[in-house]
């Protein structure tokens, strides 16, 4: 059965797992996943949708979105280490209130049933307190939402109409 939630997992002091099926084959998922254009439909909260700054989706390349709230800017970025699509893409992910707590992402798409996607994320902080910083900071809850956006984009994916990624 798949998960309809995503798990939210502490591993060891420094880490934790997300995990969640998603209803489409590995590329379609990377595909919406590594979209610039298509990243304000499901990065983050609906209600501050990100603005993509930068995307330059291969190795060595860089990424920085950031969230217009309250009178303030949010930015969030990084840069890629390893990008194998459809399988697997690494990143750095830094909060720019936090420069030096920046984490590690491996993302992990692997085919799992009948045309679906088992999407698991590691992240592995540099400090026990970086990673209970984010765990505490509604990490669990903002995945779901987030989570919830990109199952609705991928099933969209799916309809007449859409044509593969061209939403």
């Amino acid at each position: 059965m798949p998960r309809v939630r995503t798990t939210v997992t502490a591993v060891g002091s420094t880490g934790v797992r997300l995990e969640r099926v998603f209803p489409g084959p590995p590329e379609l998922v990377w595909d919406i996943m590594t979209d610039p254009a298509l990243i304000p439909r499901w990065w983050g909260p609906a209600h501050h949708a990100p603005v993509v700054v930068a995307m330059d989706v291969r190795p060595g390349g860089r990424w920085r979105l950031e969230m217009h709230a309250h009178d303030t800017v949010f930015g969030f970025g990084g840069e890629y280490l390893e990008v194998e699509r459809p399988g697997c893409l690494v990143q750095t992910f830094v909060f720019d209130p936090f420069p030096d707590a920046g984490a590690t992402e491996r993302a992990t798409l692997t085919a799992h049933g009948d045309g679906e996607t088992l999407l698991v994320v590691d992240i592995t902080h540099p400090t026990a307190e970086g990673r209970d910083a984010q765990l505490a900071g509604g990490m669990a809850e903002g995945m779901q939402e987030t989570h919830r956006r990109l199952t609705a984009l991928i099933a969209g994916a799916g309809t007449p109409g859409h044509g593969g990624t061209a939403l």
